[in-house]
């Protein structure tokens, strides 16, 4: 069983714009995925959705399903969703002072920050 199981993730704002349209992705145990993109491609939202944390009026899931160790975490109401925030389910927000190094690996950058 995949740890994140992302099926046709779509999120629109009000009825006609879709912000994010049917994202599928699979996440195994032990693995990090990095979303990349232009600005604007739908990498933040898709992250504030998959958190259930999508900001503003207007912006919906419409479609998909998101499942967290075989659990469809769509379904969970605002109590246990805030249960598993933080515990079972993470993000690293942008931050635009700052960056990644290309001259290092993402996980060597990673690890240093931790030791920091």
């Amino acid at each position: 069983m995949s740890l994140l199981k992302v099926n046709q993730l779509t999120v629109m704002r009000g009825e006609d714009v879709a912000l994010v349209d049917n994202v599928s992705l699979t996440l195994e145990a032990g693995e990090m995925l990095g979303l990349v993109g232009e600005s604007g491609s739908g990498k933040t939202v898709t992250c504030q959705a998959l958190m259930r944390l999508l900001p503003g009026a207007g912006l919906r899931i419409t479609g998909g399903e998101v499942l967290l160790d075989g659990r469809d975490i769509l379904s969970l109401s605002e109590g246990q969703m805030s249960a598993v925030r933080g515990r079972e389910i993470g993000m690293i927000f942008q931050n635009p002072t700052s960056h990644l190094n290309p001259v290092m690996t993402i996980g060597e950058q990673i690890a240093e920050s931790r030791r920091l």
